[in-house]
């Protein structure tokens, strides 16, 4: 990064009033008395929070804290939720700023930062030794996909490797619909994470692996499921690189008016079931896409949408994203299990969402306090609602 750059980056982090806010700001309004969910499910200290992280980056900046992996820790204990950017009073963007902030000091050690960003350049994604299993899951639906398209299902690492349930459950949905669509054969990562923890050098190598693959396919059209992947393909690959991507839409926003047309038939299950959503942060502050996955829901059979408070521009993170899951999974669980209580408090069955890197965290945070609260990937909801099932 250029001298510029991190004058400018120092002029942004200079703007934080230290006001607060971004700790346990109060708007009975919109439903929440704590907008920081690191700092609310953490010891508390000043640095668990935005006001501090951003002071400990800027006195590293300065050269007032030796760069060491110790006192660069407040710098990774954060989910990049952007809850604090939505109420800032001074009308900047701590979260983004840190994301920067990541990236110019990333000559820090970090082990967790490092191993991942590797093991994705080196086997195509952040989980196993191997992309060979990658699409075995096609083999389990009953029907083939094949590798080129116009459209093309962009599966990603969590639903591809680890919930292979979920992109089992979006192809049928896909196909049930009436879309004809393509997967990849060897699926790279879309490199979300190394972004999001500051190997910017290591994501742009990787997303041209990840362009190429696209363009070999044919794709005119991406489908994601995944909002980390959502927001990579979407808007970082132009912003950080860029690199000019075909037309990227979740899931849910392609299949909002196929349901409403009639091309996606849903039956009701044999009782009414509660079913609260959770706004993936990818997915809703940072893109807006709030009302399309709650359309849907209302429009299942024997379901009744009740709502989390806060939620929308106001929802608290899974605990998940930022690096934190690597970084510190005891205090993402412990994030993920305080919003599956939030779900209980409205008596909800489901707490669905649409994110496989949500799903994953939120059913170990259920699991983690014996929560008889259902987690479920959106399209796996509506896959066990299929007419033809």
């Amino acid at each position: 990064m250029t001298g510029a750059r991190i004058d400018e980056l120092m002029e942004n982090l200079a703007q934080c009033r230290r006001c607060g806010m971004c700790r346990n700001a109060v708007y009975e309004d919109r439903g929440f008395d704590g907008v920081c969910p690191v700092w609310k499910n953490s010891s508390g200290f000043e640095t668990s929070f935005m006001r501090g992280r951003i002071q400990v980056a800027i006195a590293l900046l300065e050269g007032r804290l030796m760069k060491t992996a110790e006192n660069a820790e407040a710098l990774y204990t954060c989910t990049l939720c952007g809850n604090c950017t939505a109420i800032c009073a001074a009308e900047f963007d701590p979260a983004k700023c840190l994301e920067s902030v990541r990236d110019v000091l990333n000559e820090i050690p970090n082990e967790s930062r490092d191993a991942i960003a590797d093991k994705i350049l080196r086997y195509n994604n952040p989980y196993t030794e191997t992309n060979k299993t990658r699409r075995d899951w096609v083999a389990e639906i009953g029907f083939d996909i094949p590798s080129t398209g116009d459209v093309l299902y962009f599966a990603g690492c969590t639903a591809g490797l680890k919930l292979t349930e979920t992109a089992k459950s979006a192809a049928r949905v896909l196909r049930a619909a009436g879309y004809d669509f393509a997967v990849l054969e060897d699926e790279p990562c879309c490199g979300s994470v190394m972004i999001r923890t500051g190997r910017i050098d290591s994501a742009r190598e990787n997303a041209e692996r990840v362009m190429q693959s696209i363009k070999e396919s044919g794709a005119k059209t991406v489908i994601v499921a995944c909002a980390g992947c959502l927001k990579t393909l979407r808007e970082d690959y132009s912003e950080y690189f860029g690199l000019d991507m075909p037309k990227v839409v979740h899931v849910v926003e392609f299949l909002e008016s196929a349901i409403k047309g009639g091309k996606l038939i849903l039956r009701g299950g044999d009782r009414q079931r509660r079913v609260t959503w959770h706004d993936p942060c990818h997915l809703g502050r940072a893109l807006g896409v709030y009302e399309e996955p709650r359309e849907i829901i209302k429009a299942i059979p024997s379901v009744e949408l009740v709502e989390m408070t806060p939620n929308r521009e106001a929802a608290m993170c899974c605990g998940a994203g930022g690096g934190l899951r690597s970084f510190d999974v005891s205090l993402a669980r412990r994030i993920a299990a305080d919003r599956v209580k939030t779900a209980e408090g409205v008596r909800a069955d489901i707490l669905a969402t649409a994110c496989p890197f949500c799903v994953r965290n939120l059913k170990e945070g259920a699991e983690s306090i014996s929560s008889r609260v259902r987690v479920l990937d959106i399209m796996e909801l509506l896959s066990e609602q299929l007419e033809e099932n």
